[in-house]
């Protein structure tokens, strides 16, 4: 009896072109939800081999649903054999895993054949995500480079030319130390528009200030 239930919760045997679909669809998603990623990232650091993950497992899980759908005795014995796997790979930012997340969905969706739903829901997914991106939703406040300098003056930064000031749209004194016959000042800066960071190095290093060090507060390593 057993047996004549599971025969008859059978699914509709796939064609070729619904194969096809659902994996393309797989592919299509995962690469823009990867691209995403890429774009919004602000980890300390980037991976290539996590990205390339995103696009790739979404088909293999697709895959997977679409073998397990037409055959319920395949699919209960592939969930007890996936549940002797253990992962020991440790990801460290709860975004990175919550893009995972997204990847596995789209294949869930795609290899059911839940193709607008897949489409839907990945579009609003990304659209949220890049919306908060842009706005800095939930950042505590970030500078665009952390300057540090040696100098005489107890005030350098008046000290500067207007050509040096001009190159930053803002800064914030984040400490000073005494060392000796020097100061070392820490500022927080935002350059100007279409300024690089070498061109406010050199404007900088003079007179007033010496040893100046720009640097990012989280840098983009790629691994």
């Amino acid at each position: 009896m057993d047996q004549t239930i599971l025969d008859n919760v059978t699914r509709p045997e796939l064609t070729p072109a619904m194969i096809l679909v659902s994996l393309g669809l797989a592919f299509g998603l995962a690469f823009l939800w990867a691209t995403v990623y890429r774009r919004t990232h602000t980890g300390v650091a980037y991976t290539r081999g996590f990205y390339s993950t995103l696009i790739i497992i979404a088909p293999i899980v697709a895959m997977i649903m679409m073998t397990i759908q037409s055959n319920v005795a395949l699919s209960l014995g592939l969930v007890g054999a996936l549940s002797i796997i253990r992962f020991r790979t440790v990801i460290k930012d709860t975004k990175d895993m919550t893009f995972l997340f997204q990847s596995v969905a789209i294949g869930l969706c795609a290899g059911a054949g839940a193709w607008i739903i897949a489409l839907i829901g990945t579009g609003l997914v990304a659209a949220v995500v890049v919306a908060l991106h842009a706005i800095g939703y939930g950042a505590l406040g970030s500078a665009d480079y952390v300057l540090v300098f040696r100098s005489r003056e107890a005030d350098p930064w008046a000290r500067l030319s207007q050509e040096a000031r001009d190159l930053v749209a803002w800064k914030q004194l984040r400490g000073a130390t005494d060392i000796g016959d020097d100061f070392e000042y820490t500022y927080s800066i935002r350059l100007a528009p279409k300024v690089a960071p070498e061109r406010v190095v050199t404007a900088l290093r003079g007179d007033v200030a010496r040893e100046v060090t720009l640097i990012t507060p989280e840098n983009h390593l790629e691994l």
